[in-house]
């Protein structure tokens, strides 16, 4: 017994230092799992925005493509009943019809000569 105390006695200041380093390492690798851990939850965080972004802006896309086609169809039925009512005026006349036609475009409805013939546009 005594030379187990005696061995214990003389090996304390190893002991403590070996300890001291098991402590450390444990220490390091509890940290760099919590920094892993946090780091997969932003990671996660950020594919779930990033999934959300691409399905708005897959919508933006959506109705902008919507909104463009609408455009062009308002823009055709604008010229087709300009067109209809040149054809329709009497002869002599058409020019009346053709600045009508062209007020009823929306890069012309608000120019001087447009308001003073519709009126201001709605």
């Amino acid at each position: 017994m005594t030379r187990i105390r005696a061995w214990l006695v003389k090996s304390a200041a190893t002991i403590v230092f070996v300890l001291g380093i098991i402590a450390l390492i444990a220490t390091v690798i509890s940290i760099r799992s919590c920094n892993t851990a946090q780091t997969a939850t932003t990671e996660a965080k950020l594919a779930t925005g990033q999934t959300e972004a691409a399905i708005e802006s897959g919508a933006d896309a959506v109705n902008t493509v919507g909104n463009a086609a609408a455009n062009a169809t308002e823009i055709h039925q604008t010229a087709k009943e300009g067109t209809d009512a040149i054809q329709a005026a009497p002869a002599g006349d058409s020019n009346d019809a053709a600045d009508r036609a062209a007020c009823r475009m929306r890069i012309y409805r608000n120019s001087p000569k447009c308001v003073a013939l519709l009126g201001p546009a709605a």
